[in-house]
């Protein structure tokens, strides 16, 4: 092939993934149901799995941490390598269109086609380069969420057979209150949908494990049904500045969020080639060219607004979450203080030892809730401050 042809082709290939590389994703929040009691002893002590696929390789007692996986999933991901081939495509295209146009003798349409796809590559490189590291940013996020997940359910798992004698101590006593008469239908209705409730949860809690293990297997490539002993080093519990929301608005709205980058270069572009086109052109063209740069700067304006809204939503989601961080913490400080009362009426025969171990599975409870509600802070806090993780 010719080298001019040979430009054309690849600069037609380039325009054609850059449409669909310049969609901006619309942007959304994402909420983890995630509760972590560090204190929970691990289920997980080794590496196992069915079927074929690549094993992780951890030695004796080891646990695989984010960073490992993380380490793992941009070392086998797909979407890097195919991003660095756009790269070198894209900057091949460039330079055969620059050479081409510098030694062919052409018409005018011909010199602002190649002046505008030259503008267009340029933009189309320096994103693909900036969506590497978008992208690996996103990929750990991603990890840190089926990380939390997964310990979320191990650790629930792990007291679970505490859960589910209480319920069923519980549900013997209200048998026997209700059959004396001392007891209403409404109140051992309730103790019968509480203990088929726990009975029920220790499924959903497997498969939410196993599903977690699947989605976290599938990016890194590792065995799909792979299941090993993971570790989440603990995340910083910071409120967020409460007067930050301008600011983050400001953020994602502008060229730091990807998906704003790209639509500002199409709006770039078109504003590139209405200029050059000027009164040379037919009236009917240059209202193409008036009508493309409409359309591009509406859909630019549109997504800031989508955006504007996720980070209003986000802010908003913390902060309920840091109040009721500040609720979970009361309760739990209360009962803890509390505690050597409770064994002491236990004692004297004031309570029940049915009562008593509530009391000492609730402490574990509230741990794990705190833990949840700090976890999912730090998740949606990471989106709050870095746009790019909305998607």
């Amino acid at each position: 092939m010719k080298k001019g042809k040979r430009a054309l082709a690849l600069f037609a290939a380039a325009i054609m993934a850059s449409a669909t590389f310049s969609q901006a994703a619309y942007a959304k929040t994402t909420k983890y149901n995630i509760g972590i009691d560090a204190s929970a002893p691990r289920t997980v002590t080794s590496v196992t799995g069915v079927g074929t696929g690549v094993m992780p390789k951890l030695a004796e007692g080891q646990a695989m941490t984010v960073d490992m996986a993380y380490e793992r999933a941009i070392n086998v991901s797909s979407s890097l390598k195919t991003l660095q081939d756009s790269i070198d495509v894209a900057q091949e295209t460039l330079d055969d269109v620059t050479f081409d146009s510098n030694v062919m003798t052409n018409s005018f349409v011909q010199d602002v086609a190649y002046a505008v796809s030259k503008k267009q590559l340029t933009l189309q490189i320096q994103s693909y380069k900036y969506k590497e590291d978008v992208t690996k940013e996103q990929i750990r996020h991603t990890i840190e969420g089926y990380f939390a997940d997964i310990e979320a359910a191990q650790n629930s798992l792990a007291i679970y057979d505490e859960n589910l004698d209480l319920a069923k101590r519980n549900l013997e006593i209200s048998k026997k209150q209700y059959e004396l008469g001392v007891l209403s239908q409404t109140a051992y209705d309730t103790a019968v949908d509480n203990y088929n409730a726990v009975v029920t949860g220790k499924s959903a809690l497997e498969t939410t494990l196993e599903s977690k293990y699947a989605a976290l297997n599938t990016l890194c490539e590792y065995n799909v049904a792979a299941i090993y002993p993971i570790e989440i080093t603990d995340w910083e519990y910071a409120e967020i500045d409460p007067t930050s929301l301008d600011k983050q608005v400001a953020t994602a709205t502008s060229s730091t969020n990807l998906n704003i980058r790209l639509l500002e270069n199409n709006v770039e572009v078109a504003q590139y080639e209405l200029d050059l086109h000027s009164d040379l052109y037919s009236a009917d063209t240059r209202l193409q060219k008036q009508a493309a740069l409409f359309t591009a700067t509406s859909t630019l304006n549109d997504t800031k607004l989508q955006y504007e809204a996720a980070e209003k939503t986000l802010y908003n989601n913390i902060t309920v979450l840091e109040k009721n961080h500040k609720s979970l913490t009361d309760q739990l400080t209360t009962l803890n203080n509390t505690m050597n009362v409770y064994e002491k009426q236990f004692q004297l025969g004031q309570i029940t030892q049915l009562q008593l171990d509530t009391y000492r599975y609730n402490v574990k409870d509230l741990n794990n809730k705190i833990r949840e509600n700090e976890n999912q802070h730090h998740l949606l806090a990471a989106q709050y401050n870095n746009p790019n993780l909305l998607g």
